[in-house]
């Protein structure tokens, strides 16, 4: 199980979640700057695009390795962030290279070797945009990528692949349903499958300005989580990531025990893109 090669006739699929609602218009640092949250997050998930399509790129040109689908939530409902494909409702990697997006030039702090940091202007394409309004109507977009990593899972050619991964990002509780009803929507995700594994959900909780309790990502157990109901529910909906894993949780985390737990608590912007880089390892599998 987990062990299916990425090729063009066998791609895989990941569904983002991003939460948008009022609370991410919160500052926080990000590259050295103040920005708001959902700026942060918009700035990361295009971070991640682009490492994919770096993923994606061959000496031939792109390689259509991956079907992906943006849905951010919030006081407007759940709305798809990226235009939909010929592919169930995602986009290919190879139709979002050619997709119009704008480039933005962003000042970002990059770590040298030995530790030295220093300032570097990067251009970055701007699929996603940044929101922040309303409430937090989690459980409606749980509830779609239930829909979604479901209608994918059910073509033939998707049957023998590597199985969806759905990664959800939040900086607070859901608005719209009940721990029950929460813990029913991540058990919905998690109980679709492709031949080679059921669908993997992260569940990423963003710090807020002046938290106290540090981080934790992919913990062992849930006594590793801070004594908080909320944490306590992100841990029991979130999947139980396999072997292939664990070897990259544990270059950040040296003598940590697996199997891990796809749930990161209180987690600094600054971390985000490392855990998502994680969540979506299984790209390293093409061929």
């Amino acid at each position: 199980m987990y062990k299916a090669k990425i090729t063009r006739e066998h791609r895989t699929a990941f569904i983002i979640l991003c939460d948008r609602s009022g609370s991410m218009a919160e500052e926080t640092r990000f590259g050295g700057q103040v920005m708001r949250k959902a700026e942060a997050v918009a700035c990361i998930i295009n971070m991640l695009l682009g490492e994919l399509i770096h993923r994606s790129r061959r000496d031939d040109g792109i390689r259509d390795y991956f079907d992906i689908a943006v849905l951010g939530y919030s006081g407007s409902g759940v709305q798809p962030l990226l235009p939909a494909g010929d592919r169930e409702r995602f986009i290919g990697i190879g139709d979002l290279v050619r997709l119009p997006a704008p480039v933005q030039q962003r000042r970002m702090l990059r770590t040298l070797p030995g530790g030295r940091q220093t300032a570097v202007e990067i251009g970055q394409r701007q699929w996603i945009t940044p929101e922040a309004n309303g409430d937090t109507p989690m459980c409606r977009a749980l509830s779609a990528a239930a829909v979604l990593a479901g209608a994918w899972c059910a073509v033939p050619r998707n049957r023998d692949s590597f199985p969806p991964i759905v990664l959800n990002i939040t900086d607070g509780e859901a608005s719209d349903a009940t721990p029950q009803t929460l813990l029913a929507e991540a058990g919905s995700i998690k109980s679709v499958a492709t031949r080679d594994g059921n669908v993997l959900l992260f569940n990423i909780h963003l710090a807020g300005s002046g938290t106290q309790t540090s981080a934790q990502c992919f913990p062992s157990n849930r006594e590793e989580l801070p004594y908080i109901r909320y944490a306590d529910l992100l841990y029991d909906m979130s999947s139980e990531l396999p072997a292939c894993y664990d070897d990259l949780i544990l270059a950040s985390r040296p003598g940590a025990c697996p199997p891990f737990r796809a749930v990161g608590y209180n987690c600094p912007v600054e971390e985000l893109f490392a855990m998502l880089a994680i969540g979506t390892a299984s790209s390293s599998f093409v061929i």
